[in-house]
């Protein structure tokens, strides 16, 4: 095969791009002699020396592409110029073409360069022998009508003055015209709310931007645009000052970006969520562990404290501000789904019957209750104290907002869902198949569109200081997301309001643990307990209380030193309580290392944190006995004796 002796000129700041280039070529059968330059000194300089084919990168620092297409028009230069580049946009490679490339490559795809610059010579030799500048002209005008018409943007051609003149078929559609002559009688004020909005100000930032267009040759800018029906959308706009017969005019290339815009405040709320759910998570741990401090050590001092009624206040207001701490801390792990949980089957109909009595001391007696259980409702898997949150803050929600009184009701009802309901109802996840729905109604205020779509914020209320955590809806809003769930609403101003939320179906045994339980009555023992604790507060106040109660106590502040004291203690151990997330060897490993030295020792794991070795995904290992931070001195107590009472297997 003959080879093709090529002179090449590349303007290109990068070596390693240009001896790419040049070995493509050279693969495809060129004898490649090259120049490389980056600055326009040394790109006149080379083209001293004639070269049959000008390569210009559209990223050059100081003397770019379209800089080089700009001498190459003033020079009238009859040698081909072809762009190649990193990914660029339709909308630039149609400006390249405009301003005379002969055509562009993308630098990921350098294996079109090749038969590219073998068209490219083929051309400018044919030009060269007819001198017909018409062919060129008819050829480059084709190759954009082509790029005109069948362009997913919009392009528009605009006089210098706004008036259209021309709009190709993605124009027509994406402004919902009839045809072209339909779009190009209007008018861009007639396309465009923001003119309503602001008046001379948006024509002035119009203007604006078309005299950055002329001056510069092209401007990039958002918009916000109106369909012929009224429906407003967000777009992206390169306007370029091009030459027609010429005269100067306007093209104007849009891309509708509405999506794009949803798209981008999701993941804005999403990030937002989840940088709340992870500090959330972060500090439960610590916070839990200073909370089970407060609470039990008030509780203690409480049993203490018998006929001061003055200090016993006092301590009853210390107590009652670390339950308070204690529920905004569950909020708050609800919400960002790092609550640790412990699902059940159950069925919301007997959950509500039980709670009945409870949410109507809650709500008041201006507000008539109606509960509408369906019959037969299916069964569903959740922790019970999640739904009982769900319940009462959708309850608690409703009351606010009937402060005059009215009429809260609570229904269920089985729900088999297809895509359309999704689609007719906005919900976006789309999800079909069998539901049990639990919905809240109230003829309470209702809520505007923008309130609408704050609710589930963390920390956004409309009540006033003090009245309000803004936690409320977050937290049912995480509770039902975390068991596959969601939630539909719908509300106007002075309306009232329905929550609807879809729990799935699930089709299993209830769990044996619905029988009833004996409760524990006696809370003493001597049996020796082993405290495993990395928290020196947490740790003396569990001993403290365990001793309270007659337990022998041996601690230990983490799991390797829970080995070292079990290594120096001849007796039996009935019970280890650890922690699980600790320092150098944590609670599961140590009760790993501990249970073939003490088969008979019960193990009781404690935590107010997900993220650790008992739990996956917030739920709970099976068989596990579990104490969850924060706990009181009683519950405590209760505990222990519950798991020494049980029997042991085999």
């Amino acid at each position: 095969m003959e080879m093709m002796t090529l002179h090449l000129l590349i303007l290109e700041d990068n070596q390693d791009d240009a001896e790419l280039a040049v070995k493509e070529l050279e693969r495809k059968g060129f004898n490649v002699k090259w120049t490389r330059v980056d600055t326009k000194k040394g790109f006149i300089e080379a083209l001293a020396e004639k070269p049959d084919l000008l390569l210009a990168d559209y990223f050059v620092p100081f003397f770019d592409a379209m800089a080089a297409l700009q001498m190459y028009r003033q020079l009238k230069l009859e040698i081909p110029l072809i762009v190649y580049s990193g990914k660029i946009s339709e909308e630039i490679a149609v400006e390249c073409m405009k301003s005379g490339a002969t055509d562009y490559v993308f630098k990921d795809n350098l294996s079109r360069l090749g038969p590219v610059v073998k068209r490219a010579l083929e051309e400018i030799k044919i030009y060269r022998k007819n001198r017909q500048s018409e062919e060129a002209l008819r050829e480059s005008e084709e190759k954009y009508r082509t790029l005109y018409d069948s362009s997913r943007d919009a392009i528009m051609i605009l006089s210098t003055d706004k008036v259209f003149l021309n709009g190709n078929p993605a124009c027509v559609k994406m402004f919902g015209c009839r045809d072209e002559d339909e779009f190009i009688s209007l008018t861009p004020t007639a396309l465009s709310p923001e003119y309503q909005m602001d008046g001379a100000l948006s024509v002035e930032k119009s203007q604006k931007m078309i005299s950055i267009a002329m001056e510069q040759g092209s401007h990039f800018f958002e918009w916000k645009h109106k369909r012929v029906n009224g429906e407003e959308f967000y777009a992206r706009v390169l306007l370029a000052s091009i030459k027609l017969s010429g005269k100067k005019i306007l093209q104007a290339t849009v891309r509708d970006i509405t999506e794009h815009k949803k798209l981008e405040a999701q993941l804005r709320q999403s990030q937002k969520m989840e940088a709340i759910g992870i500090l959330a998570g972060g500090v439960a741990h610590d916070f839990n562990n200073i909370l089970t401090t407060i609470i039990g050590n008030a509780e203690l001092a409480l049993m203490n404290v018998i006929k001061d009624k003055s200090l016993r206040k006092g301590i009853k207001e210390i107590k009652k501000a670390g339950e308070r701490a204690v529920s905004l801390t569950r909020q708050l792990l609800a919400f960002s789904r790092k609550q640790i949980v412990q699902p059940k089957i159950l069925d919301i109909n007997e959950l509500l019957t039980d709670m009945e009595k409870m949410l109507g001391r809650l709500i008041g007696e201006d507000i008539e209750m109606l509960t509408i259980p369906a019959p037969a409702l299916w069964q569903v898997e959740i922790d019970p104290g999640q739904i009982e949150q769900v319940i009462m803050n959708l309850a608690i929600n409703a009351k606010d907002a009937m402060p005059c009184g009215g009429k809260l009701t609570i229904e269920t009802a089985n729900a088999d869902l297809d895509e359309n309901y999704s689609h007719e109802h906005g919900i976006e996840e789309k999800k079909s198949g069998r539901y049990v729905m639990l919905a809240v109604s109230d003829t309470g205020i209702g809520m505007d569109k923008e309130t609408h779509e704050h609710i589930f914020e963390p920390f956004f209320t409309t009540k006033k200081v003090g009245k309000g955590t803004g936690l409320g809806l977050a937290t049912v809003y995480g509770i039902v997301k975390q068991n596959n769930g969601f939630i539909w609403v719908y509300s106007e101003p002075k309306q009232g309001a329905i929550f609807k939320v879809y729990l799935p179906e699930v089709k299993k045994d209830a769990d044996p643990e619905k029988k009833e339980k004996k409760s524990v009555v006696k809370l003493n023992g001597s049996e020796t307990v082993l405290i495993v604790e990395d928290d020196g507060l947490l740790r003396n106040l569990t001993q403290n209380t365990l001793q309270r109660y007659g337990y022998k106590v041996l601690d230990a502040e983490n799991g390797e030193d829970a080995i070292r004291v079990c290594k120096e203690y001849d007796g039996r151990i009935d019970l280890m309580i650890t922690d699980v997330v600790m320092p150098k060897i944590g609670g599961r490993e140590a009760a790993k290392r501990l249970l073939p030295l003490y088969p008979q020792m019960k193990v009781i794991y404690m935590s107010g944190y997900t993220d650790d070795a008992i739990v996956h995904h917030g739920v709970l290992e099976p068989g596990l006995n579990f104490l969850e931070k924060p706990f009181t001195p009683k519950g405590l107590a209760r505990k222990v004796r519950e798991v020494l009472n049980q029997k042991v297997d085999g």
